[in-house]
């Protein structure tokens, strides 16, 4: 089972072909090895939000769990984090972080044909003439290329973090042109902020402070942008301008973050239902204000989401769904760093490129997810998750190793 998430973390170069979401499979194979075993801390946010999520679309439409286009867009959080429970039930030896730096490696070198090609047809500042002449490489959307390059620059980070190469160096180089070349802008700021993330000390309080900045200039926005005269309800709108980056922020500020703002108004506890924003909700029944009942629907499984993963987890599954998803990350986060620092000290630095890169990685989705739904897309997610799920199931080759008294209070115990 490690070489399928081995085969599914390679292949997460292209979303062309979607063979990277097979690393949900040992669940289909050994789903009777969840019972028994203890997890990590962040497990249980991540089961309490996968239930809610479970729930919900069972209460809004179950049909969409038999409906493939559902797993494709609307419900791609399950292929995106399928894996870190696959990884609760399998077992391996393998190095990871030989493996990692391997997969770093490939992952750049597949790129440069089609980046060549690219900088030979466009140049390399090709963005600054025309932002449509973007780099996309293996990907169909260039927000998907660009978040994935952000993701893979910051384990090219971790790795270079546990053995400086220069290699490692000029492929990170070459990683980071060809995130620039992509001009998604918010992949840029997600590593942008995870790079002074981890200069600057990689604090508790820096997370918290940053997590809560997120939520709150993404609600922020909404609400100045929030105009009472529109049926943010309702589906007709268009907007036209000659820069398609410009109409696309348009799009979003005008019109997609003040709908999942209204969305929310209407059940603040749960939300809509999982999956409800690009729907057509003809009409509700509010029980005093906290939870709303949609009916007359007319459902739509398409990419039209709010282009903010807090306001759209707020719009459709409310304050407990962005609740649950950000102790997710605020437990995972301290889990890998913890993790690192064990490896780092007392563990021959076993794992810790892949525990940094657990750390880092999940900052720059944080702050990417406020331009984007980046925290469930598979082009950004899955990269992460599948390491997370080889961490999970990694066992030592001999006996397990000790931590020194003295300070196995203030470490978590080896992965």
């Amino acid at each position: 089972m490690a070489y399928v998430s081995l085969l599914a973390l390679f292949l997460t170069v292209t979303n062309l072909v979607p063979v990277s979401a097979a690393g949900f499979l040992p669940i289909v194979v050994c789903s009777w090895r969840f019972f028994g075993r203890t997890y990590p801390r962040f497990i249980t946010p991540l089961t309490a939000f996968t239930v809610l999520v479970t729930v919900s679309t069972l209460l809004y439409d179950p049909q969409s769990f038999i409906e493939f286009d559902f797993y494709r867009r609307d419900g791609n959080f399950f292929i995106s984090y399928a894996p870190i429970f696959a990884g609760c039930l399998y077992m391996h030896r393998l190095d990871l972080n030989k493996v990692l730096r391997v997969f770093f490696v490939f992952a750049v070198i597949v790129n440069i044909p089609a980046y060549v090609h690219y900088i030979l047809q466009s140049g390399l500042l090709a963005i600054f003439k025309n932002q449509n002449d973007s780099f996309g490489s293996y990907f169909i959307a260039r927000n998907a290329a660009g978040g994935f390059f952000a993701m893979l620059l910051c384990l090219g980070m971790a790795c270079y973090l546990q053995q400086r190469s220069k290699l490692l160096l000029v492929l990170l180089g070459l990683n980071a042109l060809m995130l620039f070349s992509t001009y998604s802008r918010g992949s840029l700021l997600g590593a942008l902020v995870a790079l002074n993330y981890l200069c600057f000390g990689r604090k508790r309080w820096m997370l918290a402070t940053l997590m809560t900045a997120l939520i709150i200039s993404s609600i922020a926005m909404a609400i100045y942008q929030f105009d009472p005269t529109v049926d943010y309800m309702g589906h007709p709108f268009s907007f036209h301008n000659e820069d398609p980056k410009a109409a696309n922020l348009s799009i979003r500020y005008e019109w997609l973050w003040p709908r999942a703002l209204v969305y929310f108004e209407q059940s603040p506890i749960v939300g809509l239902g999982f999956g409800s924003f690009d729907d057509e909700i003809h009409s509700l029944v509010s029980y005093f204000g906290l939870f709303a009942v949609p009916s007359d629907i007319v459902v739509n499984h398409t990419d039209s989401h709010a282009h903010n993963s807090y306001l759209n987890l707020l719009a459709e599954l409310g304050i407990v769904g962005l609740a649950l998803m950000i102790s997710f990350y605020w437990k995972l986060i301290d889990w890998s760093q913890k993790g690192a620092a064990a490896a780092a000290l007392y563990g021959r630095g076993q794992n810790f490129a892949a525990l940094r890169f657990v750390e880092i990685s999940s900052v720059c989705l944080l702050v990417m997810s406020a331009t984007e739904h980046r925290l469930v897309s598979p082009s950004n997610v899955l990269i992460l998750t599948l390491v997370i799920s080889l961490l999970l199931a990694w066992r030592p080759s001999g006996p397990p190793l000790q931590e020194p008294k003295r300070a196995a209070s203030n470490l978590p115990a080896l992965p």
